[in-house]
């Protein structure tokens, strides 16, 4: 975390098909807000596309489970936004209300 170029990318699999990427780098308010925004846009939209070196689409049902949670610590604070729901066959299956 020594700038705003820093970046840090990740892909993992595991035993049972689970697919995971997560993405972390510094930057500024401003530059977080406008991502969050294109995200914001995608989930409305019900596709998001995420750029960068390991690129990904998601497509979002029309119903799913919003958590937001804030956590702090001494030394840490974290302010997460997790959507959630259930996948067959390969797609998105929107939560019942």
């Amino acid at each position: 975390m020594a700038n705003d170029q820093q970046e840090s990318e990740a892909e993992a699999e595991s035993a049972d098909d689970e697919t995971e990427r997560e993405g972390e780098r510094v930057m500024s308010r401003a530059d977080g807000a406008g991502i969050l925004r294109e995200v914001a846009d995608g989930v409305e939209n019900g596709t998001v596309d995420i750029e960068g070196e390991n690129s990904f689409t998601v497509a979002v049902p029309e119903h799913f489970e919003l958590e937001v949670e804030y956590e702090v610590t001494d030394d840490e604070a974290e302010f997460e936004v997790e959507l959630e729901w259930q996948m067959e066959d390969g797609e998105p299956v929107s939560a019942n209300e």
